[in-house]
């Protein structure tokens, strides 16, 4: 075998090599930067949502709608007097001022939100 072609399998081995370890050594913090940045969504989600039912007078409704990302899948929770928000596994809870029906919302589609006169949230 030439010495060229040796000195080549030998450059390459070492370039493979070198890759697979930097990409070991940076895979927990690519990680820890997915994972918070789930976080922040879900806390931007439900703040956003909890906001607008918070906004609502007896009487009023508005329309909810979210989506969410390829590898980050969204939901919201409604229970009791709180909002949460899921995003890619991550969550974040907001308190609302109204009386929330105990429900689980999809991403892309569009919720009809309305107050009644007693300030029960009613969800359509």
């Amino acid at each position: 075998m030439p010495v060229s072609s040796v000195s080549g399998v030998v450059s390459t081995s070492t370039y493979v090599v070198s890759m697979a370890l930097l990409l070991a050594l940076l895979a927990p913090s690519l990680r820890a930067a997915s994972s918070g940045a789930d976080a922040a969504a879900a806390a931007h989600l439900s703040q956003a949502i909890a906001s607008q039912i918070d906004d609502l007078s007896p009487g009023m409704s508005t329309t909810l709608r979210f989506g969410s990302s390829p590898g980050a899948p969204a939901s919201v929770t409604l229970s009791g007097s709180s909002v949460t928000a899921t995003v890619g596994g991550q969550s974040s809870t907001r308190a609302v001022a109204w009386a929330l029906p105990d429900s689980v919302l999809s991403s892309g589609r569009d919720y009809v939100v309305s107050l009644n006169g007693a300030g029960v949230v009613e969800l359509a």
